[in-house]
Protein backbone atom coordinates (compact mmCIF):
# COMPACT_ATOMS: atom_id res chain seq x y z
CA UNK A 1 0.00 0.00 0.00
CA UNK A 2 1.50 3.33 -1.05
CA UNK A 3 1.16 6.43 1.06
CA UNK A 4 0.39 9.63 -0.78
CA UNK A 5 2.54 12.55 0.33
CA UNK A 6 1.44 15.73 -1.49
CA UNK A 7 4.20 17.57 -3.33
CA UNK A 8 3.81 20.88 -1.54
CA UNK A 9 6.44 23.57 -1.68
CA UNK A 10 7.87 24.30 1.76
CA UNK A 11 7.49 28.07 1.64
CA UNK A 12 9.84 28.48 4.59
CA UNK A 13 12.64 27.47 2.20
CA UNK A 14 11.73 29.94 -0.54
CA UNK A 15 14.22 32.78 -0.96
CA UNK A 16 12.90 36.31 -0.90
CA UNK A 17 12.17 37.72 -4.38
CA UNK A 18 14.69 40.06 -5.98
CA UNK A 19 12.21 42.92 -5.59
CA UNK A 20 12.99 42.95 -1.85
CA UNK A 21 16.10 45.06 -1.37
CA UNK A 22 19.06 44.03 0.74
CA UNK A 23 19.45 47.11 2.91
CA UNK A 24 22.62 48.32 4.60
CA UNK A 25 22.95 51.63 6.45
CA UNK A 26 26.60 52.17 5.54
CA UNK A 27 25.87 51.60 1.84
CA UNK A 28 23.04 54.14 1.89
CA UNK A 29 25.17 56.65 3.79
CA UNK A 30 28.09 56.24 1.38
CA UNK A 31 25.79 56.87 -1.59
CA UNK A 32 24.38 60.00 0.04
CA UNK A 33 27.85 61.32 0.91
CA UNK A 34 29.03 60.68 -2.64
CA UNK A 35 26.04 62.59 -4.00
CA UNK A 36 26.67 65.44 -1.56
CA UNK A 37 30.30 65.75 -2.66
CA UNK A 38 29.27 65.72 -6.32
CA UNK A 39 26.66 68.45 -5.85
CA UNK A 40 29.08 70.55 -3.80
CA UNK A 41 31.68 70.28 -6.55
CA UNK A 42 29.14 71.29 -9.22
CA UNK A 43 28.23 74.34 -7.12
CA UNK A 44 31.88 75.34 -6.85
CA UNK A 45 32.46 74.27 -3.26
CA UNK A 46 35.25 71.98 -2.14
CA UNK A 47 33.93 69.49 0.41
CA UNK A 48 36.62 67.24 1.84
CA UNK A 49 35.65 66.75 5.49
CA UNK A 50 33.10 63.98 5.03
CA UNK A 51 35.35 61.63 6.95
CA UNK A 52 34.97 63.66 10.14
CA UNK A 53 32.28 62.33 12.44
CA UNK A 54 31.79 65.85 13.88
CA UNK A 55 31.08 67.49 10.53
CA UNK A 56 27.53 68.96 10.60
CA UNK A 57 26.79 67.90 7.02
CA UNK A 58 27.98 64.37 7.77
CA UNK A 59 25.74 64.23 10.86
CA UNK A 60 22.80 65.50 8.80
CA UNK A 61 23.40 62.88 6.12
CA UNK A 62 23.61 60.13 8.76
CA UNK A 63 20.20 61.13 10.11
CA UNK A 64 18.67 61.21 6.64
CA UNK A 65 20.34 57.93 5.68
CA UNK A 66 18.74 56.24 8.68
CA UNK A 67 15.32 57.65 7.76
CA UNK A 68 15.84 56.43 4.20
CA UNK A 69 16.73 53.00 5.55
CA UNK A 70 13.47 52.91 7.53
CA UNK A 71 11.40 54.01 4.53
CA UNK A 72 12.95 51.44 2.21
CA UNK A 73 12.50 48.75 4.86
CA UNK A 74 8.84 49.72 5.05
CA UNK A 75 8.56 49.18 1.28
CA UNK A 76 10.12 45.74 1.72
CA UNK A 77 7.65 44.90 4.49
CA UNK A 78 4.77 46.07 2.33
CA UNK A 79 5.83 43.73 -0.47
CA UNK A 80 6.24 40.82 1.95
CA UNK A 81 2.71 41.39 3.26
CA UNK A 82 1.28 40.65 -0.21
CA UNK A 83 3.10 37.33 -0.65
CA UNK A 84 1.60 34.23 1.02
CA UNK A 85 5.08 32.82 1.59
CA UNK A 86 6.12 35.79 3.74
CA UNK A 87 2.89 37.36 5.02
CA UNK A 88 1.94 36.87 8.66
CA UNK A 89 -1.23 37.23 10.69
CA UNK A 90 -3.83 39.58 9.22
CA UNK A 91 -1.63 40.24 6.17
CA UNK A 92 -1.71 36.51 5.39
CA UNK A 93 -5.48 36.49 5.81
CA UNK A 94 -5.76 39.09 3.05
CA UNK A 95 -3.20 37.36 0.82
CA UNK A 96 -4.95 33.98 0.86
CA UNK A 97 -8.43 35.51 0.57
CA UNK A 98 -7.71 35.98 -3.15
CA UNK A 99 -7.96 32.19 -3.46
CA UNK A 100 -11.20 32.04 -1.48
CA UNK A 101 -9.43 30.87 1.67
CA UNK A 102 -10.03 32.24 5.15
CA UNK A 103 -8.46 31.48 8.50
CA UNK A 104 -10.22 28.78 10.52
CA UNK A 105 -11.72 30.02 13.78
CA UNK A 106 -13.03 27.55 16.34
CA UNK A 107 -14.13 27.60 19.97
CA UNK A 108 -12.37 25.84 22.80
CA UNK A 109 -14.16 24.18 25.69
CA UNK A 110 -14.61 27.52 27.47
CA UNK A 111 -16.03 29.34 24.46
CA UNK A 112 -12.76 31.16 23.67
CA UNK A 113 -11.99 31.89 20.03
CA UNK A 114 -9.08 29.87 18.66
CA UNK A 115 -7.39 31.12 15.48
CA UNK A 116 -5.58 28.43 13.48
CA UNK A 117 -1.90 29.06 12.80
CA UNK A 118 -0.50 30.60 9.63
CA UNK A 119 0.76 27.23 8.30
CA UNK A 120 -2.81 25.93 8.08
CA UNK A 121 -3.91 28.90 5.99
CA UNK A 122 -0.93 28.46 3.68
CA UNK A 123 -1.72 24.77 3.13
CA UNK A 124 -5.34 25.56 2.32
CA UNK A 125 -4.20 28.33 -0.05
CA UNK A 126 -2.08 25.75 -1.89
CA UNK A 127 -4.86 23.18 -2.01
CA UNK A 128 -7.36 25.73 -3.32
CA UNK A 129 -5.49 25.49 -6.62
CA UNK A 130 -6.47 21.81 -6.90
CA UNK A 131 -9.91 21.88 -5.35
CA UNK A 132 -11.97 22.30 -8.52
CA UNK A 133 -10.79 20.77 -11.78
CA UNK A 134 -9.53 17.22 -11.29
CA UNK A 135 -12.08 14.85 -9.79
CA UNK A 136 -10.30 11.88 -8.24
CA UNK A 137 -6.91 13.53 -8.01
CA UNK A 138 -5.02 13.12 -4.77
CA UNK A 139 -4.80 16.85 -4.20
CA UNK A 140 -8.49 17.18 -5.03
CA UNK A 141 -9.44 14.60 -2.40
CA UNK A 142 -7.17 16.29 0.13
CA UNK A 143 -8.64 19.72 -0.54
CA UNK A 144 -12.22 18.45 -0.29
CA UNK A 145 -11.50 16.54 2.92
CA UNK A 146 -9.87 19.55 4.55
CA UNK A 147 -12.80 21.73 3.54
CA UNK A 148 -15.23 19.25 5.11
CA UNK A 149 -13.21 19.01 8.33
CA UNK A 150 -11.06 22.16 8.65
CA UNK A 151 -10.03 21.27 12.21
CA UNK A 152 -7.95 18.34 10.95
CA UNK A 153 -4.33 18.21 12.04
CA UNK A 154 -3.41 15.88 9.19
CA UNK A 155 -5.12 14.05 6.34
CA UNK A 156 -3.50 11.35 4.24
CA UNK A 157 -4.61 9.78 0.99
CA UNK A 158 -3.46 6.20 0.36
CA UNK A 159 -3.82 3.97 -2.69
CA UNK A 160 -5.52 0.78 -1.59
CA UNK A 161 -5.21 -0.81 -5.04
CA UNK A 162 -7.93 -1.86 -7.51
CA UNK A 163 -9.68 1.52 -7.48
CA UNK A 164 -9.73 1.81 -3.70
CA UNK A 165 -8.88 5.16 -2.12
CA UNK A 166 -8.15 5.18 1.60
CA UNK A 167 -8.48 8.46 3.48
CA UNK A 168 -7.12 8.77 7.01
CA UNK A 169 -7.97 11.63 9.36
CA UNK A 170 -5.99 12.83 12.37
CA UNK A 171 -7.03 15.18 15.15
CA UNK A 172 -4.77 17.64 16.94
CA UNK A 173 -2.70 16.93 20.05
CA UNK A 174 -3.14 13.17 20.14
CA UNK A 175 -6.92 13.20 19.74
CA UNK A 176 -8.45 10.74 17.29
CA UNK A 177 -10.73 12.06 14.57
CA UNK A 178 -14.34 11.97 15.85
CA UNK A 179 -17.06 10.02 14.07
CA UNK A 180 -18.88 13.14 12.95
CA UNK A 181 -15.71 14.28 11.17
CA UNK A 182 -15.34 10.89 9.48
CA UNK A 183 -18.97 11.03 8.31
CA UNK A 184 -18.63 14.64 7.11
CA UNK A 185 -15.52 13.89 5.08
CA UNK A 186 -17.00 10.68 3.65
CA UNK A 187 -20.08 12.59 2.52
CA UNK A 188 -17.99 15.36 0.97
CA UNK A 189 -15.78 12.93 -0.95
CA UNK A 190 -18.81 11.09 -2.31
CA UNK A 191 -19.92 14.14 -4.28
CA UNK A 192 -20.05 13.61 -8.06
CA UNK A 193 -17.58 16.40 -8.80
CA UNK A 194 -15.08 14.93 -6.30
CA UNK A 195 -15.25 11.14 -6.72
CA UNK A 196 -15.10 9.43 -10.13
CA UNK A 197 -17.48 6.49 -10.58
CA UNK A 198 -14.58 4.04 -10.58
CA UNK A 199 -13.21 5.11 -7.18
CA UNK A 200 -14.20 3.32 -3.99
CA UNK A 201 -13.40 5.79 -1.18
CA UNK A 202 -13.11 4.69 2.45
CA UNK A 203 -12.66 7.29 5.19
CA UNK A 204 -11.48 6.37 8.68
CA UNK A 205 -9.70 7.83 11.69
CA UNK A 206 -5.96 7.28 11.76
CA UNK A 207 -4.59 5.27 14.64
CA UNK A 208 -2.40 7.05 17.18
CA UNK A 209 0.69 5.25 18.45
CA UNK A 210 1.77 6.92 21.68
CA UNK A 211 5.39 6.86 22.80
CA UNK A 212 7.67 8.45 25.37
CA UNK A 213 11.37 8.92 25.94
CA UNK A 214 13.33 8.26 29.11
CA UNK A 215 17.07 8.89 29.27
CA UNK A 216 19.94 10.18 31.37
CA UNK A 217 21.92 13.17 30.13
CA UNK A 218 25.61 13.34 30.98
CA UNK A 219 26.56 17.00 31.46
CA UNK A 220 29.88 18.67 32.36
CA UNK A 221 30.62 20.54 35.54
CA UNK A 222 29.71 24.21 35.42
CA UNK A 223 26.43 24.61 33.50
CA UNK A 224 23.18 24.39 35.45
CA UNK A 225 22.05 20.77 34.84
CA UNK A 226 18.39 21.69 35.30
CA UNK A 227 18.57 24.22 32.47
CA UNK A 228 20.30 21.70 30.24
CA UNK A 229 17.58 19.12 30.95
CA UNK A 230 14.84 21.69 30.28
CA UNK A 231 16.42 22.67 26.96
CA UNK A 232 16.80 19.03 25.91
CA UNK A 233 13.22 18.20 26.85
CA UNK A 234 11.96 21.21 24.89
CA UNK A 235 13.98 20.16 21.85
CA UNK A 236 12.64 16.60 22.02
CA UNK A 237 9.06 17.84 22.34
CA UNK A 238 9.55 20.06 19.29
CA UNK A 239 10.78 17.03 17.37
CA UNK A 240 7.71 15.09 18.48
CA UNK A 241 5.37 17.86 17.33
CA UNK A 242 7.07 17.99 13.93
CA UNK A 243 6.69 14.21 13.50
CA UNK A 244 3.06 14.05 14.61
CA UNK A 245 1.70 13.16 11.18
CA UNK A 246 0.11 10.13 9.59
CA UNK A 247 2.72 7.79 8.16
CA UNK A 248 5.65 9.40 9.98
CA UNK A 249 8.45 7.30 11.42
CA UNK A 250 10.45 7.94 14.59
CA UNK A 251 14.02 6.65 14.32
CA UNK A 252 15.64 6.30 17.73
CA UNK A 253 18.74 8.05 16.43
CA UNK A 254 16.72 11.09 15.36
CA UNK A 255 14.80 11.30 18.63
CA UNK A 256 17.98 11.08 20.70
CA UNK A 257 19.73 13.58 18.44
CA UNK A 258 17.06 16.11 19.40
CA UNK A 259 18.18 15.77 23.02
CA UNK A 260 21.77 16.68 22.16
CA UNK A 261 21.48 20.36 23.01
CA UNK A 262 24.54 22.39 24.11
CA UNK A 263 26.29 20.95 27.19
CA UNK A 264 24.97 17.42 26.67
CA UNK A 265 28.09 15.27 26.47
CA UNK A 266 26.33 11.98 25.84
CA UNK A 267 23.08 10.15 26.56
CA UNK A 268 22.78 6.96 28.58
CA UNK A 269 20.00 4.58 29.62
CA UNK A 270 17.78 5.65 26.73
CA UNK A 271 14.51 3.73 26.66
CA UNK A 272 13.16 3.87 23.10
CA UNK A 273 13.01 1.71 19.99
CA UNK A 274 12.56 2.68 16.36
CA UNK A 275 8.97 3.30 15.28
CA UNK A 276 8.62 2.43 11.57
CA UNK A 277 6.25 4.31 9.31
CA UNK A 278 2.77 2.85 8.91
CA UNK A 279 0.21 4.07 6.42
CA UNK A 280 -2.62 4.73 8.87
CA UNK A 281 -0.71 5.46 12.08
CA UNK A 282 0.52 8.74 13.57
CA UNK A 283 3.20 8.67 16.31
CA UNK A 284 2.40 10.94 19.26
CA UNK A 285 4.92 11.89 21.93
CA UNK A 286 3.23 11.75 25.34
CA UNK A 287 6.06 12.43 27.77
CA UNK A 288 9.76 13.16 28.05
CA UNK A 289 11.48 11.93 31.21
CA UNK A 290 15.07 13.14 31.34
CA UNK A 291 17.44 13.00 34.27
CA UNK A 292 21.06 14.10 34.48
CA UNK A 293 24.42 13.04 35.81
CA UNK A 294 27.34 15.42 36.13
CA UNK A 295 30.52 14.08 34.55
CA UNK A 296 33.03 13.34 37.31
Amino acid sequence: MAIYAPTIIDVSRLPEPDAIEKLDFETILAARMSDLEKRAEEAGYEYDVGGLETDPLKIDQEAHAYRELLMRARVNDGLRSTLPAFAKGADLDHAVSKAGVERIITLDGRGKLIFREDDSALLRRYLATFSAPAAGSEDGYLAAALKAWPQAHDIRIANGGAGKVLVYLLGAEGVAAPLDAVFAVAKALDAKHIRPLTDDVTVSAAQIDRYSLSATLIVPRGPDPAQVVDAAAKSVRSFGVARYHIGAEIPATALLAAAYVPNVMRIENAVFSDMPARANVAPYLTSVNLTFRVQS
